[in-house]
């Protein structure tokens, strides 16, 4: 028979108190009933044997429903799910997977796990923001595999997400780069992710043969979220993105040597150019922030731009055109263009009204 937690005992005044046995905390009862009295201690008795009898119970019921289920690690489906991504994404995986805070839980068994444990990975020194999102991610996916029978942290108790500063380039900041590049394919690669506002990734990655020059189109899949099977961008192709794209190959890939480098070195080639120039605070997914918020800023409508984009939510969108600066014109130019507009109406039903001889024939 397990030991009791707690013993029960009474002092002088008549009051009955609980004794703690491991640690010796003395607690009031607040009676001096003593029926009333062994009732509240075995209730905290109770208490204290209730979780460990629930871990007894689900143990037998979850042997019986499948036995891995007890021998299931964190580690197992981070693996897991590691199989399932490609690219970049894969990349990003992989660092998450082999980091300190994640090395944590690695060896876990996932159905013990509590809210204290992942607190502590996310308390981790060298825990970020991606610690927090990938975190979630592997949460959900144990949840939708059955791995994890509940939640081990609400929703609503997650940390928030707090990401760093990211603002677009400007115009300035970008003319000033492409006239300290000296390599040919780098400023056409920096002045085709600021006609498109495409990741460099899938900048990187784009092929002459994405062209349909008869539609006059652009097309390509974010490789990002080749996986989910979405992230299709169009973009029309205007007069400067003609200019442009004309300037690189007719056939295969139109940047071979730069979709060749990773993303860690394609970004530290940016910084170096913007060292040099004395630009700071911007990456080369600053060129992406630029085109939503030039797109926002010029009337462009929301869902032309997210197809451009390649975003497959408003939210998403959203957060990327939130810093545009929008210039309203006077309500007197709204009623001028209103007016002709009016006139051009009028003026155009009056020269296809039918003439008196022509209501003649009639």
């Amino acid at each position: 028979m397990q030991k009791q937690r707690y013993r029960l005992f009474r002092r002088q005044n008549g009051t009955y108190y609980s004794f703690e046995n491991g640690t010796g905390r003395q607690t009031s009862l607040y009676t001096k009933d003593r029926a009333e009295a062994t009732g509240l201690l075995a209730a905290k008795n109770q208490a204290t044997a209730q979780p460990i009898l629930n871990v007894a119970m689900a143990k037998v019921y979850l042997s019986a429903k499948s036995p891995e289920l007890l021998t299931r690690t964190w580690g197992e489906l981070i693996q897991l799910m590691a199989e399932g991504y490609s690219g970049p994404t894969a990349t990003r995986w992989k660092k998450f997977q082999i980091s300190a805070p994640m090395r944590m839980l690695a060896n876990f068994p996932i159905y013990q796990t509590e809210a204290t444990h992942f607190v502590a990975v996310l308390n981790h020194k060298k825990a970020g923001v991606s610690t927090n999102v990938w975190l979630r991610i592997l949460h959900n996916r144990a949840l939708d595999l059955g791995w994890l029978l509940a939640p081990v942290t609400p929703k609503r108790a997650w940390p928030k997400v707090r990401y760093g500063e990211r603002r677009a380039i400007t115009l300035q900041e970008h003319e000033k780069i492409l006239a300290s590049e000296r390599l040919a394919d780098y400023a056409l690669f920096f002045k085709l992710l600021w006609e498109t506002g495409g990741s460099q990734s899938d900048v990187a990655h784009l092929n002459a043969e994405d062209v349909d020059w008869a539609a006059r189109r652009l097309y390509y899949s974010r490789r990002k979220l080749a996986n989910r099977g979405g992230g299709r961008a169009s973009l029309a192709v205007g007069a400067r993105l003609d200019a442009l794209l004309r300037q690189l190959p007719s056939g295969g890939p139109l940047f071979p040597r730069i979709r060749l480098l990773s993303e860690d070195e394609r970004a530290s080639h940016f910084r170096k150019v913007c060292l040099r120039v004395g630009v700071s605070g911007v990456t080369l997914h600053s060129y992406r922030y630029a085109w939503a918020e030039r797109a926002y800023a010029a009337g462009m409508p929301e869902r032309e731009a997210q197809a451009h984009l390649g975003h497959g939510s408003k939210a998403v969108h959203w957060a990327y055109a939130k810093r545009a600066q929008v210039v309203t014109l006077p309500l007197e130019d709204y009623e001028a263009i209103k007016d002709k507009k009016l006139l051009a109406f009028q003026t155009a039903e009056l020269e296809n009204a039918p003439t008196g001889s022509q209501l003649a024939l009639h």
